[in-house]
C-alpha cells in the first residue's frame, strides 16, 4: 500500500466493518447497560377442591327390652317396707318372736321418737357411737344403722355442728303400735325420719327405722 493510500481518511464504510470484525471479550465485568434477568414466572396455584357434605339417614332406634318378674313390678309402699323390716329385725332375734306383748309402756312415745331421730343422725354423722342405741332399737335395725354409719362417715365430711329436731308427728296405730315421723336438721342438709315402736319388756323399742 502507498503512502498516499495510507494518508487517506477512513470511510464510513471501513469504520462499520472495523466495529463489527472487533473481539468480543469471554470474560470481565459485566456491562452497565444489561438487562437484570427477569424472574422466573410464579407457578399457577393449585385449585383445592372443596368439601361436598352428604346428607346421612339417622339409625333407626334401638329397641330396649323391659324388664318383667317381680323385680320390675311396682316399689313397695312404706307401710310394705316397715312389715319387712319389722320381719327382718325379729327374724335376728328369735328370743323375740313368740315373746308377749305385755303391758303399754308409760313412757311418752313423742319424747322418745324425739331422742331416736335425733340420735340416729349423730349415729350415721360419726357423732355418737351405735351401741348408745342398742337398748331402744331392734337388733336388725341396729346393725343397719351401723353399716349406714360406716359407709357415711367414709364418704361425707364430719359437719360443724350436731344435729337439730325441728318437728315430730306421732300417730298411734293401735296400743301396741306407734309410728312416728321427724324433720331433722344435720348442719348440711335437712333429713326425714320415720320409724315405728312397739313395746319391749316394758318399754317403747323402734322395730323400724328410715333415716333420709
Amino acid at each position: 500500500m502507498s503512502v498516499a493510500a495510507q494518508a487517506l481518511p477512513e470511510t464510513a464504510a471501513d469504520l462499520l466493518l472495523r466495529r463489527a470484525v472487533r473481539p468480543v471479550p469471554t470474560s470481565g465485568p459485566p456491562r452497565a447497560d444489561r438487562r437484570p434477568a427477569r424472574p422466573p414466572a410464579a407457578a399457577p396455584a393449585r385449585t383445592v377442591a372443596r368439601p361436598h357434605v352428604r346428607l346421612v339417614p339417622a339409625p333407626a332406634p334401638v329397641p330396649v327390652p323391659r324388664a318383667t318378674g317381680p323385680a320390675a313390678g311396682a316399689p313397695p309402699t312404706p307401710a310394705e317396707r316397715l312389715e319387712v323390716l319389722k320381719a327382718d329385725d325379729r327374724l335376728l332375734d328369735p328370743a323375740d318372736v313368740d315373746e308377749p306383748r305385755g303391758a303399754v309402756p308409760i313412757e311418752d312415745p313423742c319424747l322418745l321418737a324425739r331422742r331416736l331421730a335425733g340420735a340416729s343422725v349423730e349415729v350415721i354423722l360419726g357423732r355418737r357411737p351405735a351401741a348408745q342405741l342398742a337398748r331402744w332399737l331392734a337388733p336388725g335395725v341396729l346393725d343397719a344403722l351401723r353399716t349406714r354409719a360406716i359407709v357415711t362417715r367414709d364418704a361425707v365430711p364430719p359437719p360443724t355442728r350436731g344435729p337439730a329436731v325441728r318437728g315430730v308427728r306421732v300417730c298411734a296405730l293401735h296400743a301396741h303400735l306407734v309410728e312416728a315421723t321427724a324433720v331433722v336438721d344435720d348442719g348440711r342438709r335437712t333429713r326425714a325420719v320415720a320409724l315405728r315402736l312397739e313395746p319391749h319388756r316394758g318399754a317403747w323399742r323402734a322395730t323400724a327405722l328410715e333415716v333420709g
